[in-house]
């Protein structure tokens, strides 16, 4: 039986009202993806979607200037008057959400208590990106705008609708000092404030979720959506069972619908929207079940035997690497190695074509996942990190063996193997709100993707006052240790009159290495490299301090405001150095928004070198080589042609690969959707 006949079942049965009201809401009304647009629908989409955000875009300044006169008109009131007087504009948006009055004088309330209350008046950009997220839109704001207090007024609107808000922010430390800083304006408001963290147990998670409004990261909200997923029947198993709870003489408190923590996914307010919407689009969000293969019983031992042939085959002669695909290759010469010595292997991985897959894994780890870049070790175990953020991800693991290879490379106890039991990207999970916006920095670069996969118009927000950073030229080196020498003089020059400087490095070795040098010179720094997530915003925080130097991963601190220090206005402002540029632009953009917030002054330099690894990776050899021979008059004019393309390529690239990720998602969900007809 198909879930919609389930579902027509448990309404029409004997008491199904009240027992679908109980039900879990997400398997009551299954989501059914919409299907993905091809060929010319393709340009189709590209053209609606452009044409909603022009629509959008066409912000009311007239509208946004009477909130703020409304909310002048509240400060007369009284307390008492004030609570009365938000109890019936609370009443009024509960059922009349959409009603643009309704929503004026909502805003116009928000904006008086967050005065009161937090000691903060909003100004006029703040309110239009309220307008923005309201109307269901990515507002982009540029760092240090308020976006936390910002979001506190379509968050709030929303809330008094009853079905609940969750506000998702990158990471737990994030959730908890927004929900915490926000809590007395909701209060006020009438509204209940939740919060997740790692540490938080089902039963608190359940009264979480029935808050008001609930923050937490992202992963904890999609992680919960999968657990629920679990202890809810499915599949074979449901029909019969959601007849035994409608039989169950409301038992049902001891059943599975007492286990699942989460209500409906009525509305998600997404902050740094670009990060966790599109670098996290096609993540996967796994869980599984460890499957019994520890060293002890011998069911792993192919993964040492695998990585002792990888160490004795050689680069070029017995295996081929493509850096830029990211893959591995065994050559001719190298399967006649690998049959010499596959009788270490067990009888299972004997075969030609299971041990050749066995020994790229082997290689892979060898070569394309490197310590420091894509993973530490912390703790006698791989943990994983985030390339684009430099983040740690505790508990995630690669998939089909790849993660057990590189622990096998590192000579570490191989974690158990694991059966997946709940998945879901990214992407397939924020689509199941009913209402989504959000909140960020930098999307414009990704307002085609946003529409199409969430149907987010992107709107920009025009800063409160006038950004006056200076961006300096792009500095150019032959190789890496060249370019560090230069940022390191550059560094010194600058903290030997005070001025603070952010230096953004794209790797933990970059970043160790670079605090290495730095203290070589006699310079004290901070270094913030997949650490703890409290500690890396107090470092960042602390950046504009007077003589203070930060070396960071490129976006490190994300969400955290860095405020200037006594006399650091008159010493220009916040320096910030890249000492690479990134794949994509406005992650570029993201990192030297740092300096020069709220109209403060600022500098942003980028150092470059021909060795860098957007050149490595994604660098035409002919512009590498015009610029490796240029003369030093010219040299500038084709670096500049050379990192333009080559972010331009790995852009379109990283926009193929969730692309392709994304459809094959959206195909795979349904064809089983339609399988289960």
């Amino acid at each position: 039986m198909s879930l919609v006949g389930r579902r027509s079942l448990i309404d029409t049965a004997p008491g199904g009202v009240g027992t679908t009201q109980r039900l879990w809401r997400p398997l009551a009304h299954p989501f059914v993806r919409q299907r993905p647009s091809r060929g010319m629908d393709v340009l189709g989409e590209r053209v609606i979607g452009a044409a909603h955000s022009r629509r959008a875009a066409r912000l009311d300044h007239d509208r946004a200037h009477a909130i703020a006169a409304a909310a002048q008109g509240f400060r007369a009131l009284g307390e008492a008057a004030l609570n009365a007087r938000i109890e019936d504009i609370a009443s009024h948006a509960g059922v009349r959400r959409e009603d643009a009055a309704v929503i004026d004088t909502a805003f116009a309330m928000c904006f008086e208590v967050i005065r009161r209350e937090i000691g903060l008046s909003l100004h006029h950009e703040q309110i239009l990106g309220a307008l923005v997220m309201s109307a269901g839109c990515c507002a982009e704001l540029a760092t240090g705008e308020g976006k936390t207090v910002t979001a506190i007024l379509p968050a709030a609107l929303e809330g008094w609708t009853g079905r609940g808000v969750h506000v998702v922010t990158v990471n737990d430390y994030l959730a908890r000092r927004d929900a915490e800083a926000t809590l007395p304006a909701y209060r006020r408001l009438g509204l209940s404030v939740g919060v997740l963290q790692d540490e938080t147990p089902p039963d608190e998670r359940r009264a979480a979720y029935q808050r008001s409004i609930t923050y937490g990261a992202d992963k904890q909200f999609i992680f919960d959506h999968l657990r629920d997923r679990l202890h809810a029947p499915l599949e074979p198993r449901l029909a019969g069972l959601l007849l035994d709870e409608l039989a169950s003489d409301r038992k049902h408190d001891a059943s599975w619908t007492a286990r699942i923590v989460q209500r409906e996914l009525n509305c998600a307010i997404v902050d740094e929207a670009d990060s966790v919407l599109i670098d996290e689009a096609i993540t996967p969000a796994i869980i599984g079940q460890d499957v019994p293969s520890q060293e002890g019983n011998g069911l792993t031992a192919h993964f040492r035997v695998a990585t002792q042939i990888a160490a004795s085959l050689v680069r070029g002669v017995d295996y081929l690497v493509d850096t830029r695909l990211r893959l591995v290759r065994i050559s001719e010469a190298g399967r006649s190695e690998v049959a010499l010595k596959a009788q270490q292997l067990p009888a299972f991985w004997a075969g030609p074509r299971r041990r050749e897959e066995l020994l790229v894994q082997a290689l892979s780890a060898k070569e394309l996942y490197t310590l420091g870049d894509d993973y530490i070790i912390k703790d006698d175990e791989v943990v994983i990190v985030d390339r684009s953020t430099g983040r740690i991800l505790p508990g995630r693991q690669w998939q089909l063996g790849v993660h057990q290879a590189v622990e096998s490379k590192e000579g570490l106890v191989l974690s158990e193997l694991r059966h997946t039991s709940a998945r879901v990207s990214y992407q397939q999970f924020f689509q199941r709100y009913s209402r989504l916006c959000g909140m960020t920095g930098t999307a414009a670069e990704v307002a085609h993707e946003l529409w199409t996969s969430y149907r987010l118009p992107v709107v920009r927000v025009p800063t409160h006052k006038p950004v006056i950073r200076e961006h300096a030229p792009d500095r150019f080196f032959q190789t890496e240790s060249e370019k560090f020498d230069a940022v390191v003089d550059r560094v010194v020059e600058l903290h030997g009159r005070g001025q603070p400087v952010l230096i953004g490095t794209r790797s933990v070795v970059s970043s160790e290495r670079l605090g290495t040098i730095l203290a070589e010179r006699g310079i004290s720094c901070s270094i913030l490299n997949a650490t703890r997530e409290a500690e890396e915003a107090a470092i960042v925080a602390r950046a504009g301090e007077r003589g203070a130097v930060t070396v960071a991963t490129n976006m490190a601190g994300r969400g955290t405001d860095i405020r200037l220090g006594a006399g650091v206005r008159e010493l220009g402002g916040l320096a910030v150095i890249a000492t690479e540029r990134h794949d994509e632009s406005r992650v570029d953009r993201q990192l030297f928004g740092r300096a020069g917030r709220q109209g403060d002054p600022g500098r942003a330099e980028a150092f470059v070198s021909l060795e860098d690894q957007l050149i490595a990776l994604h660098g035409p050899k002919l512009l590498i080589s015009v610029c490796q021979h240029s003369p030093a008059r010219l040299i500038g004019l084709a670096a500049l042609a050379l990192w333009n393309v080559s972010q331009w390529s790995a852009g379109r690239k990283a926009t193929t690969i969730r692309t392709q990720g994304i459809l094959a998602d959206a195909w795979t969900e349904m064809a089983l959707h339609h399988r289960s007809r």
